[in-house]
């Protein structure tokens, strides 16, 4: 009997040690999976604050061009005709910066005389030279702005002979009669502010101190909110060009705004970038959104089918089944990039990943390099892409199972996993991009800017903000100087009597002359 004791005692207490190891290597991996995302955590920040902006990946362990003989074949399409693909090869797609050409645009042209002197003009023979040549010499002449007033005086007419029929001079046209400020003013503050982002205390400030004029930023804002109306036209018509086209593509940002009806001063609004609409007539729109996510992209969308370009935010995962979502490869390759600049393990799942998304860039660079039209570039998709895209999805699946699902490394397979329809989809249609990187380009400007007037006073502001932001980009996207565009624009919109009149206003349609427009 003791002895059956001693034995279940004995059992127990095996029992107990087991029970007790099992709490301790669960403890184990708990602290493990901390350490790694602390790790994780600390080199995301140590690189971005001090680590290249770039988004070149470069094998911290490589130290020669290698063509990774341990791939076993994965990367076999991409390296088909010759296509090797270097170990120091860039993940993203080259952003190919064109030279500028050399010299200057049409600018006003005036020309100086410079004599000979009436002593050099006397020639030892006694006759007088004759001036037959120049020696030229042309100089970039730059002039202050000049801030006058313009006093618009009416003429008033009558009979003098029987003191009737008196008539007046109708006024000028304005985009805003009711102010004291002339077309090109207000294209000066449009331009100073978002495109030069100086905010408009800043405008005030030199105003008062250049010029001695006394314009407060208040006054000034009411005249840049003035112009929502009359410019609203114009921003439809370029709405109507992103609708009717089937591609496009959305991402958004934050923004501040002081007096938003029945919400904070310090809640934060979105401003979303929307690019679209055919080549030839491409367009970047901007818009505040102070409803649902959901609800925005319901009504900003309403009429359009095809494809949109997102991340891989949440909330745009309550639209996936409105529209065709087309997920950003850019945003699941950053996932691993950190792991695998900090991997220090050796077990190299990360940097696995990064040769995969480095050979599907590979693909794209080569098709933009030769120019491919959509069709050829579909067709080159179809026979490298795919069975690329067709491999890694078998090669997160076997991964999957084997990584902590709450260690950096499962977060980002599982995040790949988790929109991996979307993240395939631009193998549909060669017009589709791999990444939302271009859009992505947009919002940049309006961050910096943000950064200099911070937030928004109203949302009369912001939603101003938006409509000149879009002009604006839009305009640069076709090549046009925005300060003499919207010069063009404010003088234009008010003989607009007809949909026709504000067509010859859109980017691709307006002729600008340059030297009588400033």
């Amino acid at each position: 009997m003791n002895f059956q004791n001693i034995i279940k005692k004995q059992s127990d207490e095996i029992q107990s040690l087991k029970s007790e190891l099992i709490t301790f290597k669960t403890r184990c991996e708990q602290y493990e999976q901390a350490y790694e995302s602390l790790t994780h955590q600390m080199a995301e920040l140590i690189r971005n604050r001090f680590g290249r902006k770039s988004e070149r990946y470069i094998d911290p362990e490589s130290k020669q061009l290698s063509l990774f003989p341990e791939d076993n074949g994965l990367f076999a399409c991409a390296e088909d005709n010759g296509n090797k693909i270097p170990e120091e090869d860039i993940a993203v797609a080259a952003h190919s910066r064109k030279k500028k050409a050399k010299g200057n645009k049409e600018l006003p042209r005036r020309i100086e005389i410079i004599p000979v002197g009436e002593e050099d003009m006397k020639c030892d023979c006694g006759s007088c030279k004759t001036v037959i040549s120049y020696e030229s010499k042309e100089l970039l002449h730059y002039q202050p702005a000049i801030l006058e007033i313009i006093e618009q005086r009416r003429e008033i007419a009558t009979c003098l002979h029987c003191q009737s029929g008196m008539v007046t001079a109708p006024a000028p046209l304005q985009i805003l009669p009711k102010i004291k400020a002339t077309e090109e003013l207000l294209a000066f503050l449009v331009v100073s502010k978002l495109e030069d982002r100086q905010p408009l205390y800043h405008l005030e400030k030199q105003l008062a101190a250049r010029y001695g004029i006394d314009c407060s930023r208040q006054t000034m804002a009411r005249w840049l909110i003035g112009l929502i109306s009359p410019l609203q036209p114009l921003f439809n018509l370029l709405k109507d060009q992103v609708i009717e086209y089937d591609v496009a593509s959305c991402d958004a940002t934050t923004l501040q705004v002081l007096k938003e009806p029945g919400r904070e001063a310090t809640t934060k609004s979105y401003v979303y970038c929307i690019r679209g609409g055919p080549p030839q007539s491409a367009v970047i729109l901007y818009s505040y959104n102070d409803k649902l996510h959901k609800q925005f992209i319901n009504d900003w969308f309403e009429g359009f089918t095809g494809y949109l370009h997102v991340d891989g935010d949440k909330f745009f995962d309550l639209i996936g089944k409105i529209l065709k979502l087309v997920n950003c490869n850019g945003h699941a390759r950053r996932k691993f990039e950190p792991i695998a600049l900090s991997d220090k393990k050796g077990k190299g799942l990360a940097k696995e990943a990064m040769r995969f998304f480095r050979a599907l860039y590979k693909i794209e660079r080569d098709a933009t390099n030769n120019n491919l039209m959509p069709e050829q570039r579909y067709k080159l998709r179809q026979e490298q892409a795919k069975p690329l895209l067709d491999k890694f999805k078998r090669w997160l699946d076997e991964v999957h199972p084997t990584v902590l699902p709450q260690s950096p490394l499962g977060k980002a397979i599982n995040y790949c996993l988790k929109i991996w329809d979307g993240l395939t989809r631009y193998l549909e249609d060669g017009r589709l991009e791999i990444d939302n990187n271009a859009t992505e380009r947009e919002i940049k400007p309006l961050v910096i800017a943000r950064k200099n007037f911070l937030f928004a006073a109203s949302v009369d502001g912001a939603n101003a903000l938006c409509m000149h932001f879009s002009l604006i980009r839009t305009a640069k996207l076709h090549g046009l100087e925005p300060y003499h565009y919207y010069v063009k624009l404010l003088k234009s919109i008010p003989h607009c009597t007809s949909v026709e009149d504000y067509e010859q206003l859109l980017p691709w349609n307006i002729k600008l002359d340059y030297a009588s427009s400033g």
